[in-house]
């Protein structure tokens, strides 16, 4: 079966799946410590570097696409 290469803020981890939703890349990324908190109670934003495209969790990234990533907390719009 294949994997798939992908980077979280520079470590380097690996899929089976090529189309994965960010959720299992942010838990990936927290279990490898790429990020420092849960994706799961902190909301995290993939996004990819020198461009505008962004992934949240329920999005689905195509790793043979995307796959090197910032993860950074999502702030979220600031209120007017």
């Amino acid at each position: 079966m294949n994997q798939y290469e992908y980077k979280v803020n520079g470590e380097t981890f690996f899929s089976e799946e090529r189309a994965v939703d960010a959720a299992v890349l942010l838990q990936a990324a927290f279990a490898g410590k790429a990020i420092g908190q849960d994706p799961e109670k902190t909301g995290y934003v993939l996004t990819v570097p020198d461009s505008d495209v962004t992934f949240q969790s329920g999005q689905v990234v195509e790793l043979d696409k995307y796959n090197v990533f910032r993860a950074a907390p999502d702030k979220g719009a600031p209120f007017a």
